[in-house]
């Protein structure tokens, strides 16, 4: 089955990403523009690293609740 998606903040399909969404596996995820520029960080395979400004984390928090 499908992940379900809610948005929270943002949304890449509107030029405003990233995008941050909650699932209705109660988990959230990110989509946005990859960093190619990750000196210092070392992802695994299969890791991405996503820049978000702050100011969509809040509201993503606020969006979820907290």
């Amino acid at each position: 089955m499908p992940m379900k998606f809610e948005k929270l903040s943002g949304d890449c399909n509107r030029d405003d990403c990233p995008g941050i969404y909650s699932t209705d596996k109660g988990t959230v995820v990110v989509q946005g523009d990859l960093l190619t520029d990750t000196a210092g960080l070392t992802p695994s395979q299969g890791e991405a690293v996503v820049e978000i400004p702050a100011h969509l984390i809040e509201e993503a928090a606020r969006a979820l609740g907290r």
